[in-house]
């Protein structure tokens, strides 16, 4: 019997020896409790293996293909990493130099130069060019010229050719180098409402302004469907046409 617990003893330690020959080098410190992870990288980033001998958990260093225990990894736990970091010696304080400071005499502050105010510079208009051409006219309309409405307002009109410049109206004016002039129809005063690109809205504009009593009108201009209300050959009538018109919400409406 004595024999045989011996033999047994002698067994076990053998084992034991065999298996911390194995296992080699051990974690500089264990994983957290509760840590299920299947590797683990201690602070000194050397990667163990997780291993069950004899019902515990014995963590066991990974070799790489040299026979080497693998590192240079980074930590699993980079608290433990930066606890275990040797600390930074602390850097000596800066010597301090006391310089004295001699006081320089205070000096008056520079007068603020004086800003003599410019006269309001009048904005020149656009004038056109000895062909008659204006640089507001489009391509299809070059020529202009500066018309003023029965309202009092300077406007331009752009016409296609500088014959159509007497009597026509048109929805684009346009100053030229004439001298301004009362634009008066030939065929009496018209009330200019509106202009648009879509033509179903000038059409609602229209029926509008007819229900309303307006002799409501449209024409084609530039691609443009134009809204006028006239002609009147009565100043007084085309001047309540006009606040009319105003009055239903139109208040660009002015009279040509």
């Amino acid at each position: 019997m004595l024999r045989l617990t011996a033999a047994l003893g002698v067994s076990l330690m053998m084992s034991t020896a065999a298996w911390a020959q194995i296992n080699g080098p051990a974690p500089a410190e264990l994983p957290p409790e509760g840590f299920d992870e299947r590797e683990f990288v201690d602070s000194r980033g050397c990667v163990f293996m997780r291993t069950t001998f004899a019902g515990e958990v014995t963590w066991v260093p990974r070799y790489g293909p040299d026979r080497q225990i693998v590192c240079g990894e980074t930590p699993t736990l980079t608290e433990v990493a930066e606890e275990t970091a040797p600390a930074e010696e602390e850097a000596a304080p800066a010597a301090t130099t006391q310089v004295e400071v001699v006081p320089q005499p205070a000096q008056a502050a520079p007068a603020a130069p004086q800003r003599t105010a410019r006269a309001p510079q009048r904005r020149a208009l656009p004038r056109a060019d000895a062909s008659g051409r204006h640089p507001s006219c489009p391509a299809k309309a070059p020529y202009g010229e500066l018309v003023t409405s029965v309202s009092g307002r300077v406007l331009v009109r752009c016409v296609t050719s500088p014959a159509l410049f007497e009597g026509q109206y048109f929805d684009h004016p346009v100053q030229t180098a004439r001298a301004a002039k009362t634009l008066m129809p030939r065929h009496g005063a018209m009330v200019q409402v509106g202009s648009f690109a879509v033509p179903s809205n000038a059409t609602r504009l229209r029926a509008r302004l007819q229900n309303a009593g307006l002799p409501a009108q449209m024409h084609h201009v530039g691609g443009l469907t134009v809204v006028s209300v006239g002609p009147f050959h009565d100043r007084g009538q085309a001047h309540s046409a006009l606040s009319q018109v105003r009055h239903m919400g139109f208040h660009d409406a002015f009279l040509r």
